[in-house]
């Protein structure tokens, strides 16, 4: 079944969300926590990557803890404060099969290798563009053949 993977890959897509921001145009107002009203038609962007980051939603929100996805530690939380994929009627109708297919990548990549990092997270710079990405477009990995 592969849970404590599937906790790391949710994990990993928590602080690292492939798509760090989405839009949509309001089907309604909207009545923001300020009190101000944001009108039917406005357009909204959702910026995942700082929901995903948000010290009220996820305690020490930059620490890696594949942990926060077990069963227990999800079952108070709200329904929108994890959306690597959006939610709702415009959620990515393919992250079942993009999910599926990483735990396979990754399998056939353990099964074979240690993967050892050569940059540190604090070295990498993130550009949000469309999709969240290095800013030289690369983050270097030390692949370690296992033995057989």
């Amino acid at each position: 079944e592969l849970k404590f993977m599937e906790r790391c890959i949710k994990e990993t897509l928590r602080i690292y969300p492939s798509v760090p921001f989405i839009a949509r145009v309001l089907e309604e107002d909207v009545i923001a926590s300020n009190g101000c009203v944001i009108p039917k038609g406005a357009p909204a962007h959702i910026h995942i990557y700082d929901i995903h980051r948000n010290p009220k939603i996820w305690s020490n929100p930059e620490k890696f803890d594949p942990d926060r996805f077990l069963p227990e530690n999800c079952r108070n939380r709200h329904p929108f404060a994890y959306v690597p994929f959006s939610a709702g009627p415009r959620n990515c109708i393919g992250q079942k099969f993009a999910l599926l297919e990483l735990k396979v990548a990754l399998c056939g990549i353990l099964r074979n290798f240690k993967l050892e990092p050569v940059d540190t997270p604090e070295s990498i710079v993130l550009i949000t563009d469309i999709v969240l990405r290095a800013e030289n477009e690369t983050v270097r990995v030390k692949f370690v053949p296992r033995e057989k």
